[in-house]
């Protein structure tokens, strides 16, 4: 039967024990690993098992046998500069790997399948397209100069309308800055927590990963919210459902905590926040309330959701609730976390220098 996988097709004269007995010898390190390479794929090695082994893209492992096969160890340790060229980068190249890694992903410039960056892949592009050997560690260090971190993306929605986001800031800032000592900003929003949230990355023995029981169904407590971005101060009320009832019983209590003020208040374009029987409520209350819409798909614009975030990813992510009373007590203990540190909140709207006025 054919063996699958990489293979040795034309040895060059190379066995097991003088690739090892070279390796040893070898003093440039990148050299030495690709000898590595030919040598674990000869012992029966897979092509990802000797990536894995040596940290190297699987592509890179391919590669250097492909090339080994062909010219032998001459090809396999040819470098493609000039000697005594030094290993960084010139001006032209970096700028054209920095856009390669802020427009575009490996598989898009044909480097495997993968959809994001990693050391490995960008050590494989920096060898094989730029003839510069680079340690992973020197790789981070490099990226971390560029102003790079390697982070989570986020969502953001296509069909926002960017002109109308930097509209509604500049509308947002003008408020701000004229802003009456008798008004307060609130912005508002609505948000289901669920006993069931994604689970996040936290220290755990190797081998001994955490398992998180669940019943396979889900308590639910549904929240209107408000965060005061002067005081830190953050408005919550429960309710069995996110309707227009419900918005309204939270306006009332959001005018009762500010009985000698105005409230501008911050708000997405949902249908509750746009209902009929919101109308008299709002005639009545027209020199205590006025409404500031959010532009359409632009959460991100709304400060109290890293506020429900934060929530999610604190007291809820990585925790069992068996019921709904325990999820509800993680959430007042969340509560009255805010309550007592109002500053903690104004950090985490990103609202710290306006308190210090």
């Amino acid at each position: 039967m054919k063996k699958k996988g990489l293979q040795i097709t034309n040895d060059h004269g190379w066995t097991i024990e003088r690739l090892q007995e070279q390796e040893r010898r070898m003093k440039n390190a990148n050299m030495a690993k690709r000898m590595a390479v030919i040598r674990l794929i000869m012992q029966g090695y897979l092509g990802i098992q000797v990536a894995e082994l040596l940290n190297l893209h699987r592509e890179t492992v391919s590669i250097y046998v492909q090339k080994f096969n062909q010219g032998g160890m001459d090809a396999l340790l040819e470098r493609h500069y000039a000697p005594g060229r030094k290993p960084y980068l010139s001006p032209d190249e970096e700028r054209e790997l920095r856009k390669m890694l802020e427009e575009s992903t490996p598989a898009d410039e044909g480097y495997g399948i993968e959809t994001s960056w990693n050391t490995r892949i960008i050590q494989h592009v920096l060898e094989e397209k730029f003839s510069v050997t680079m340690s992973r560690g020197g790789i981070c260090d490099m990226l971390h100069r560029w102003g790079f971190r390697y982070t989570r993306p986020t969502y953001t929605l296509k069909r926002a309308n960017p002109q109308k986001q930097k509209e509604f800031q500049q509308e947002i800032e003008l408020i701000k800055k004229n802003l009456p000592d008798n008004t307060v900003i609130i912005y508002e929003d609505e948000s289901h927590i669920r006993d069931y949230q994604a689970l996040r990355a936290t220290w755990s023995v190797k081998g001994r990963q955490k398992q998180i029981p669940t019943y396979g169904h889900h308590a639910t407590v549904s929240l209107l919210g408000g965060v005061n971005i002067e005081t830190g101060e953050f408005l919550c009320m429960e309710t069995d459902q996110c309707n227009a009832q419900a918005f309204l019983q939270f306006l009332q209590y959001t005018l009762n905590q500010y009985p000698d003020k105005h409230v501008v208040m911050v708000l997405d374009n949902a249908k509750i926040h746009h209902a009929k029987v919101l109308q008299p409520f709002l005639q009545e209350h027209e020199e205590q309330l006025t409404f500031v819409f959010l532009p359409p798909y632009s959460p991100n614009l709304n400060l109290v959701e890293r506020i429900w975030g934060w929530l999610k990813e604190s007291v809820i992510a990585n925790r069992f609730h068996p019921s709904r009373k325990e999820l509800r007590e993680s959430i007042v203990s969340f509560l009255e976390y805010l309550s007592e540190f109002p500053e903690k909140v104004l950090q985490r709207i990103g609202q710290v220098a306006m308190s210090e006025n």
